[in-house]
């Protein structure tokens, strides 16, 4: 399988080549969209969406194909300081909490004179 990668305005063209199909060695070769991305990021290139995409059967007789693909943008590290108006936080009030009456004991005392 040949690749060839060119870069163009904004995007990379890339053409892809099979061999064609030999009965005697049976040895079909399929390449889509996800396979090509697939190689494409293992050789290093950074690709983003797909314009033009193509599919590649060597058992149905097409062995050539081709696909456009978006350059990755690089993205900014850092952003923008933002202005940030920062106001001190008023206590909490007191919560006055009413005291529960203890339940009266329940047990018996014997009383013995």
């Amino acid at each position: 399988m040949e690749i060839l990668v060119e870069e163009q305005e904004g995007m990379y063209c890339v053409c892809v080549k099979v061999e064609k199909y030999d009965p005697r060695v049976k040895r079909k070769t399929i390449v889509n969209t996800g396979s090509d991305k697939r190689e494409l990021v293992k050789q290093g290139y950074k690709i983003g969406e797909v314009i033009q995409s193509d599919y590649v059967h060597n058992l149905n007789g097409k062995i050539q194909g081709t696909w456009f693909f978006e350059k990755k943008a690089k993205k900014q590290l850092d952003k923008p300081v933002k202005e940030v108006i920062i106001e001190e936080e008023k206590p909490a009030p007191v919560k006055t909490t009413r005291r529960r009456r203890s339940k009266p004991s329940t047990k018996k005392i014997s009383s013995e004179e």
